[in-house]
């Protein structure tokens, strides 16, 4: 009698199913607009104040330079916040 093997998909088609969804998933999201929402409301929470509470300062406000914040002695955080006015710079004490 000839032997019947079973046939199944392979690990190979498995994964590449997979890698497939998951880009579809996040092109459904990038020309739904999701995106957009998402990074709105992650950049909405980057505050100043906050991260130099984070490192255990207390914050002075804004300078227009990095070398400005520094050379009056005080930390320069780096990355833009939503309660720092443009072209300013983050500064804590």
């Amino acid at each position: 009698m000839p032997s019947k093997k079973a046939q199944s998909i392979s690990i190979n088609t498995i994964i590449i199913a997979a890698i497939a969804l998951a880009v579809l998933v996040v092109l459904f999201i990038i020309f739904t607009g999701r995106f957009k929402i998402f990074s709105e409301g992650i950049s909405s929470t980057a505050s100043c104040t906050k991260t130099c509470e984070i490192a255990g300062k207390t914050t002075i406000g804004s300078s227009q330079t990095k070398e400005g914040c520094t050379s009056g002695g005080y930390t320069y955080m780096p990355g833009e916040y939503g309660d720092v006015q443009k072209n300013y710079v983050c500064c804590c004490s």
